[in-house]
């Protein structure tokens, strides 16, 4: 059984086999040869292909699994549930302007919303590459474009979540005002607020997948990791997915 190798004696085995046969014999041995070299190699290339499509899969697969991770928290003085970053994980929130030195400065966006992405997206892994500055400027290109791509879902869903929000902040006051009245003990207005929670965030993730807002964004980050795996180094990349993975935000 012929096995593939990728390394020069392929094409010694070649040469030997061509010196020890002659005419047909020799040239049909020639030809089914160089086809196994050949096939090894495109399979070769093809393994290594399906391996980054892999890796960039399971990126995707964590970012994916920070809608499940999500907090719904209440705040008793306004009576509301809400989530931190309108529902919608880090990762697809982060633009460009991250990538600066001092990005707290962006303007349009709440310094406690910067604190939280630079936090917990990929932005924090990305910044710790020690990029060169021709590297900066190609990743700042696909960022910007990666911003471009989430920009509907991601307005698409702050809408939901708002317009959510206030619905369950109705619900909220309305045990809120149960419990100040006495209708209800502290303990069942606990146990309530700990069902409305579970009610906001599962309403919250169907909605979200009704509208194919999770595929649109995973789409938009894979096209975006595929992107700067060609930027990085094999060490800078192999970097980024060991603190990615390994994330503890």
């Amino acid at each position: 059984m012929y096995i593939c190798h990728s390394d020069s004696s392929d094409y010694l085995t070649v040469k030997s086999s061509i010196m020890k046969t002659t005419g047909f014999r020799s040239a049909l041995l020639i030809g089914v040869l160089l086809f196994l070299i050949f096939a090894c190699k495109k399979e070769n290339n093809s393994d290594q292909n399906i391996s980054d499509l892999d890796e960039i899969k399971a990126l995707i697969d964590q970012a994916g699994s920070e809608w499940d991770n999500q907090e719904v928290y209440a705040d008793d003085d306004s009576q509301t549930l809400y989530m931190l970053l309108d529902g919608i994980p880090a990762d697809f929130l982060v633009d460009e302007t991250f990538l600066d030195e001092h990005p707290q400065g962006i303007s349009g966006k709440d310094s406690t919303e910067v604190r939280l992405i630079l936090k917990k997206s990929f932005i924090r892994c990305l910044r710790g590459l020690a990029l060169s500055d021709s590297q900066v400027h190609v990743v700042k290109r696909y960022l910007n474009k990666y911003d471009a791509c989430t920009e509907h879902a991601v307005q698409r869903a702050k809408a939901i979540y708002q317009k959510l929000k206030d619905q369950y902040h109705i619900k909220y006051k309305r045990l809120w005002n149960a419990f100040q009245n006495g209708t209800i003990t502290k303990e069942e207005f606990l146990k309530k607020v700990r069902e409305l929670k579970i009610a906001f965030k599962k309403e919250l993730n169907s909605l979200h997948l009704k509208e194919k807002l999770h595929e649109a964004l995973k789409q938009c980050l894979h096209t975006f990791f595929s992107e700067l795996k060609g930027v990085l180094t094999v060490r800078q990349w192999k970097a980024f997915i060991e603190c990615y993975r390994t994330k503890t935000f």
